[in-house]
């Protein structure tokens, strides 16, 4: 019987307590697997190139620069694993920057507890996702 490959994911924030709080729920999800943490925009960037995970987890602001500047640049440097952004608020044009810079999902962080493992799991299957908060807050902003 072969194994299935594991979802592996670099966590990008800035506060370890939110860090942490993200591992242990990725910890309890088998098919996922958190091979890498960053506290900022360079280390993101760095361990993003070297560890090449699926999956970015990144704050909505990840110092020094916001989640639509920091997709770009990751995008820019090559990178193609899939970016979930957490925020702290629903801010629709953030959302939509974001988006068109390369973002595939949103969601807020009181909805990490319900949402985050599946979130992770249709943004790695190629889905854009967008939490229930969120996508109450991007409305009907046409790209």
């Amino acid at each position: 019987m072969s194994e299935t490959r594991k979802i592996r994911i670099l966590i990008a924030d800035d506060f370890k307590a939110l860090r942490d709080v993200i591992r242990l729920h990725l910890q309890r999800a088998e098919d996922m697997d958190v091979v890498g943490e960053a506290p900022n925009l360079n280390d993101a960037l760095e361990r993003a190139r070297t560890l090449q995970p699926d999956i970015i987890v990144m704050n909505s602001d990840l110092p020094p620069v916001d989640s639509a500047h920091a997709a770009a640049l990751l995008r820019k440097e090559g990178i193609t694993s899939a970016i979930l952004v957490i925020s702290m608020n629903s801010d629709s044009d953030l959302m939509r920057r974001s988006f068109r810079n390369g973002v595939n999902g949103f969601m807020n962080k009181d909805e990490i507890d319900e949402f985050l493992v599946d979130a992770i799991r249709r943004v790695h299957q190629g889905e854009r996702y967008l939490s229930p908060k969120a996508r109450e807050a991007y409305g009907s902003i046409q790209e």
